[in-house]
């Protein structure tokens, strides 16, 4: 009896640790969802380093520059993202791509951890782009005429 009474304290963590990581996976994809754009991916290959933090967890990047951008959202903040110089990807699946559900990473100099995962990616109109700036208080480019 003593020793079942031992492993009662283990067993009230570890299913205090199971619905403290499943109520963080339920609230994960509805915040995923109010993402604007659509789920895709850009190649590795044609990311130049172009890209622009929007706050501490989502970014811009424009892989190649002339097409649209696409917004990626860290796990994570980072705290020091809007005054990073570099940034950097890792595609743990080896396909030469970064997509939205997979599990790939951010890799951003001068912060620990430097690696960190990805959680969505996806492809934005131009439109959305400006909307993401402006409602993170950041400059937009004017509209072209005609547009």
């Amino acid at each position: 009896m003593s020793a079942q009474l031992s492993q009662l304290p283990r067993a009230l963590g570890i299913t205090l640790l199971i619905v403290l990581l499943a109520g963080g996976c339920a609230s994960g994809p509805s915040n995923l969802a109010a993402l604007p754009g659509k789920p895709g991916c850009f190649w590795l290959r044609s990311f130049d380093g172009s890209w622009t933090a929007l706050n501490q967890r989502q970014l811009l990047v424009y892989a190649p520059l002339s097409s649209p951008p696409y917004l990626v959202q860290l796990f994570e903040p980072v705290l020091t993202l809007k005054f990073a110089e570099r940034l950097g990807f890792e595609d743990t699946e080896h396909t030469g791509m970064i997509c939205d559900g997979n599990s790939d990473v951010a890799i951003i100099p001068n912060w620990n951890p430097h690696r960190v995962f990805i959680t969505a990616v996806r492809q934005v109109t131009p439109e959305q782009a400006r909307q993401l700036l402006l409602s993170n208080g950041l400059k937009a480019p004017g509209k072209k005429a005609g547009a």
